[in-house]
């Protein structure tokens, strides 16, 4: 069964798309919204947990534009910016638990590219987080 907000973002979407002239922007995919995204690449290096960590990933809540996920170490969360139809999206500095683990170093290395983030794309249920600056993307995650 769908879920109540899905359909409303369904049907919002759709409805932009048939108003929309060639050039002007489309919404953003639904499927960026309320998914977990697991971290897979961080600067072009495959990610792996190390035993005893978790997975890093990356949720945005389609209903405050806040996100949140799992890092290495901690959990964490901060709000962004999406500039629907230009695959625009920025997000703020992150706040995060204070533990330490193995991997506290990838952990760091990602919650300091995150808000370094300026555009998206989405392909094959590959989402890749690129800076303004870079032809390759800074962070790459699959949906789970």
């Amino acid at each position: 069964m769908l879920r109540p907000l899905y359909l409303i973002l369904l049907t919002a979407s759709a409805l932009l798309s048939s108003c929309s002239k060639g050039s002007e922007p489309m919404p953003a995919p639904v499927y960026l919204f309320d998914q977990q995204w697991q971290l897979t690449q961080l600067q072009g290096q495959g990610v792996a947990a190390a035993p005893g960590t978790a997975a890093t990933s990356l949720t945005l809540s389609s209903v405050a534009n806040t996100n949140n996920g799992q890092a290495a170490c901690n959990t964490y969360g901060g709000t962004f910016v999406l500039t629907a139809g230009t695959g625009r999206l920025r997000f703020s500095g992150q706040l995060s638990t204070r533990a330490t683990c193995p991997d506290q170093d990838l952990e760091t290395r990602y919650l300091t590219l995150l808000p370094q983030v300026e555009r998206y794309v989405i392909s094959r249920r590959q989402l890749q987080l690129f800076s303004r600056e870079s032809a390759q993307p800074l962070l790459v995650f699959e949906a789970k």
